[in-house]
């Protein structure tokens, strides 16, 4: 019998971690859930010790750490046209989350992917993984975002599929912006939904500290480039350069911003393009229309502590 939904688990030399989101997975109540743990890089090891400990769960091996690819094979190989995927540093809260899950796409066709509300272990919403295009005191609100959450979040597989899936070259950042842009493009919603909640726990491990400048700086380049045409494509890819070089200029790290910015603009020879259309672009200019200030943006990135 098919299952109402999957929950993919993907996870990359965290055991720890896993364990403690392994549960939350199958502590799962009211629902019919496949568990899949999709391990990137794969070690021999973690196939032994699921197959001892957790036998109902599926196992899919990765040759190598590739990000949107683990995230593009859990969707490809779930059984459940419904798929929850979380990273291994998140659990869900609560054994009721898959459920509340099935009830908002239940009777909501359009709508693609469903964020988490993301909370840290003193129960607070994280100031670092706030996102979306409204001020954090809204984080208990549902609405409409352009972001798309991979490691807490539940998405519709056939709507993914229709977009493409995740454009696997960027690895990590951006990937779900990406993603969103396509969706919205056609016709699909993705949503902040708060009544479904997820613990980070914020694994530093396997973090090299240059990623996120070398990596935020490229994929802006390919995502403005991917997803706009002529001079909206120019501002936006210099916007997001701009901010991150800001960003890497506190952390000390303008050598990775640097590489991030060569290799982006080299990338963009063969990028595939697919503009999105005007009534896109105006779902998109609402969505923002709620977002903080930019002085007041400026203000909550220089509070936070640097990574």
């Amino acid at each position: 019998m098919t299952p109402e939904i999957t929950i993919a688990i993907l996870t990359y030399r965290r055991r720890a971690h896993l364990e403690r989101a392994l549960a939350s997975a199958r502590a799962q109540r009211g629902v019919d859930a496949e568990i899949m743990v999709v391990d990137n890089a794969a070690e021999p090891e973690l196939k032994r010790w699921l197959a001892e400990t957790a036998p109902e769960v599926r196992y899919i091996a990765m040759a190598e750490n590739g990000g949107c690819e683990g995230r593009n094979a859990a969707l490809a190989l779930a059984c459940a046209d419904l798929v929850i995927t979380i990273d291994d540093d998140v659990e869900l809260d609560g054994p009721n989350e898959a459920r509340r899950v099935l009830d908002l796409f239940e009777h909501d066709s359009s709508l693609a992917c469903a964020n988490f509300l993301v909370i840290g272990a003193d129960r607070r919403v994280l100031q670092r993984e706030w996102c979306h295009p409204r001020p954090i005191w809204e984080a208990r609100s549902g609405f409409e975002t352009y972001f798309i959450l991979e490691g807490a979040c539940a998405m519709r597989r056939q709507a993914v599929f229709s977009a493409g899936g995740y454009y696997g070259p960027f690895f990590l950042g951006h990937e779900g912006i990406d993603l969103a842009y396509r969706l919205i493009d056609r016709g699909f919603r993705v949503i902040h939904a708060p009544q479904v909640t997820a613990v980070h726990h914020a694994a530093a491990e396997n973090r090299p500290s240059w990623r996120l400048y070398y990596y935020y700086t490229r994929n802006g380049i390919w995502v403005s480039a991917r997803n706009y045409s002529s001079w909206r494509a120019l501002y936006a890819a210099a916007e997001n350069t701009a901010k991150m070089a800001f960003f890497a200029a506190r952390a000390g790290q303008l050598r990775a911003w640097a590489r991030g910015l060569k290799e982006g603009v080299l990338g963009l020879r063969g990028l595939p393009r697919s503009p999105i259309g005007a009534e896109t672009l105006a779902r998109l200019r609402e969505i923002r229309s709620h977002r903080v200030s930019l002085f007041g943006r400026i203000q909550r990135h220089l509070k936070e502590q640097v990574m």
